[in-house]
């Protein structure tokens, strides 16, 4: 008996549907949900959730032209959620829940396809509804304003490929984050000013280096670019730190030393460091200088 693949059990799955039809994955290509679309009875609503990031559309592993397909469909809305991981895949109170995103390679629909888990169960579960419960407190509209400012960024970091300015793993190379924000704007909106300075390019290309989803405002923006710092290494682990401490150049040199920041010496990439640090955490670090500049953690900050 040969193997029923991952795509040809969601599309069992939902052809059967006579209420609804959920489809939730952070990677979704417009061919594979197309598969699924012809699927679905035409009289049935189709929710669709996924999530943006600038990075991932423009590696081609997500495609913003799902929003085109569900509105040529009709009956059907798109929403994204961020920090999306979860894949269900649910028609009327059946579910499928696993690993398997909506892609050929994930759907076992391309000679190189993934190896893929999809495993049976309701909308009683106690997880699944805890996942639907956390995606309807996140997630926003799939909007043509959103996809209009994730294709501006999908196409500045298209044409910076060639350089070696912008890394795979986010690290400040700016010592302005200052303007971070305006930035953000205008980079999403295609709006960036012609005449920037070589020092105003450089914080654009840190935003763009970010991989941050479209649309947000200002308090969405601090926290994403707080949770990016707190990701690096050694800022997660000072952050952690409890009482009054100290992170000097000697402590984060072996991690610096490690980074590929061509053009840019250990001590600028820690000036960068230190400026983003005190500029986004101001209520938990600072920066003061000794015999050299570091960061202090205090335990009250005023």
């Amino acid at each position: 008996m040969g193997t029923v693949s991952p795509g040809d059990r969601v599309r069992g799955l939902i052809s059967g549907a006579r209420n609804s039809v959920k489809i939730i994955a952070p990677f979704i290509k417009v061919g594979a949900l197309g598969t699924i679309l012809e699927a679905v009875p035409t009289t049935v609503p189709v929710r669709c959730v996924t999530r943006w990031l600038p990075k991932e559309v423009a590696s081609g592993i997500s495609d913003i032209e799902t929003l085109d397909l569900l509105e040529k469909r009709g009956n059907a809305h798109l929403s994204l959620v961020d920090n999306l991981h979860a894949k269900l895949y649910i028609a009327d109170s059946d579910c499928l829940a696993g690993s398997a995103n909506v892609t050929h390679s994930g759907f076992g629909d391309s000679p190189d396809s993934n190896i893929e888990v999809l495993i049976a169960t309701t909308l009683e579960d106690q997880g699944v509804a805890a996942t639907l419960a956390d995606i309807d407190r996140h997630e926003r509209p799939a909007t043509r304003e959103l996809a209009d400012q994730l294709r501006a960024v999908v196409d500045y970091l298209g044409q910076a490929a060639h350089t070696t300015s912008l890394q795979a793993t986010w690290f400040p190379r700016s010592r302005k984050p200052e303007p971070a924000f305006r930035r953000y704007e205008e980079l999403y909106s295609t709006s960036l000013p012609d005449d920037l300075t070589t020092a105003e390019r450089l914080v654009v290309e840190d935003i763009a280096s970010m991989n941050l989803a479209p649309g947000l405002a200002g308090q969405e923006f601090h926290a994403a670019v707080r949770d990016r710092l707190q990701q690096i290494e050694p800022g997660g682990a000072f952050l952690a730190r409890t009482g009054d401490s100290l992170l000097t150049f000697k402590d984060t040199y072996p991690f610096l030393s490690g980074l590929d920041a061509k053009g840019y010496s250990e001590q600028d990439l820690w000036r960068a460091f230190i400026e983003w640090m005190a500029y986004f955490y101001p209520d938990r670090v600072m920066k003061q200088s000794i015999i050299e500049i570091a960061l202090r953690r205090a335990q009250h900050i005023h």
